[in-house]
């Protein structure tokens, strides 16, 4: 059963990056959103030893960091995000385990103009993390790693061209690294993960050669509230 949902996944996440046809951003993540908790509940059964699946709904703060190429003057911008998807545990010992998983990724900045929002840059992305779980003192424990964004799209929304796409100006995988710290709590039907983790993408958002910031590098560091609950 878990295999059959997980080849069914990959079958749903292939059609969704190479539907070009599609223009509905907003169904195409709900069909993600909605496989993601199927696998999940398809996975109703025991793990083995060693090994915990679950279910993850985590809300991020994310920053813009731009860096003028000549000058090296930065300016930020404040976004916002979510992630949603099927987190995986491996315990190597009683204090420290490896954690990945595989995750929808949802990002984006806002600008407002005398209260009105004018203008969005909105990514969507595939997130599979590599982290380390190292324990700290009692149930709490330091979160340390790395990990893969892969752009699925971006889109700028504005008053002149409303849902313009620009995932090919985007360097579409994205390897970040990260920190944080949580806390692990049994409960009655499987462990409670809560905590705080932020990533630095290490690479430029947008490829050379993209106009409007050519003269600019541009990073994404997102502040997460980890949410994870394993069966």
């Amino acid at each position: 059963m878990g295999r059959d949902a997980l080849a069914d996944l990959f079958v749903k996440i292939l059609n969704f990056v190479h539907d070009q046809n599609n223009t509905n951003i907003m169904a195409r993540i709900r069909t993600i959103i909605s496989t993601l908790l199927l696998l999940c509940l398809s996975f109703h059964v025991k793990a083995q030893e060693g090994f915990q699946i679950g279910f993850s709904a985590s809300p991020s703060w994310k920053i813009n960091m731009t860096t003028q190429k000549q000058t090296g003057i930065r300016s930020y911008q404040s976004g916002y995000g979510f992630s949603i998807g099927i987190p995986v545990k491996y315990w190597i010992n009683d204090y420290s385990a490896f954690s990945s998983g595989l995750e929808y990724d949802f990002s984006a900045f806002d600008g407002f103009q005398n209260g009105q929002l004018v203008s969005s840059v909105r990514f969507n992305a595939l997130h599979l993390p590599l982290m380390f779980n190292v324990n700290l003192t009692g149930h709490w424990y330091a979160l340390v790693g790395a990990g893969l964004l892969y752009n699925l799209s971006a889109r700028d929304l504005n008053a002149v061209t409303f849902g313009t796409d620009i995932t090919s100006q985007t360097n579409r995988l994205q390897p970040y690294l990260g920190l944080g710290i949580s806390s692990l709590n049994e409960r009655d039907r499987g462990l409670l993960e809560y905590g705080v983790q932020l990533r630095y993408q290490v690479r430029d958002i947008w490829i050379n050669d993209y106009a409007p910031l050519e003269n600019f590098n541009a990073h994404l560091i997102s502040a997460d509230l980890v949410i994870h609950y394993y069966f």
